[in-house]
């Protein structure tokens, strides 16, 4: 069983967080032999240049540390392919609120026939060079794992609609989603727990993990 299917299934997995300027002996310090099954990565609240993103998922790659990258905006589906071009195992799209920016983000994350994303195989996460481009792409529409952070009222009301096949894992913002009820004074909704508790039974049986924390890393 892979970690895609691991995470659907309900087993338990973890997930650790990691800075992209922290020099290699720290990280592989700090993650190398912990247990993390991904290392988060927030790309939408810190100010890294793609040449600093290239050199760390090449350190990441070397200590076989797989990353989950945080999309700068939910409207930058068109960062997805190249976020993973990079090496990323994963990507999480966070503030997602409907349904036409998850489709967008499932397109720009699979291969085709599953999506639309561009071959560039260079770095990307589980290249070999003795595979064929259509056998890659076969495993990484196996193995990719493709996350929708949930911080809104109206993502919270409308989750079901978010859950579209090749989304696996919805994680939760707990501060955006505080601030989202403390604007949202009619919804039927008075913590960020009933929130998720709606979550969770709106999603029950639709093949999609709910990581039932406050932010995207921890132990699910």
């Amino acid at each position: 069983m892979n970690l895609k299917e691991r995470i659907r299934s309900g087993a338990p997995f973890h997930i650790g967080a990691l800075a992209v300027d922290l020099p290699l002996d720290q990280m592989e310090k700090k993650c190398v032999g912990k247990g993390w099954d991904l290392a988060f990565v927030d790309l939408q609240h810190s100010p890294y240049t793609e040449p600093q993103l290239a050199e760390f998922c090449k350190r990441a790659t070397a200590l076989e540390v797989p990353l989950m990258l945080r999309a700068h905006h939910p409207s930058a589906a068109w960062q997805i392919s190249r976020l993973l071009d990079f090496g990323a195992a994963g990507v999480l799209v966070p503030m997602v609120e409907t349904p036409e920016t998850v489709a967008e983000a499932v397109a720009a994350f699979y291969y085709p026939p599953l999506g639309k994303r561009s071959c560039g195989l260079r770095f990307a996460y589980g290249w070999s060079a003795n595979q064929t481009p259509r056998a890659y792409a076969d495993w990484w529409n196996a193995n990719g794992i493709l996350a929708v952070q949930i911080e809104t009222v109206q993502a919270v009301l409308d989750v079901r609609r978010l859950v579209q096949p090749g989304v696996d894992l919805l994680l939760f913002g707990a501060v955006d989603l505080g601030f989202s009820l403390q604007a949202s004074p009619g919804c039927p909704f008075k913590s960020v727990e009933e929130c998720r508790q709606h979550v969770v039974n709106e999603t029950r049986g639709l093949g999609v993990r709910v990581g039932l924390g406050d932010g995207p890393f921890g132990r699910f």
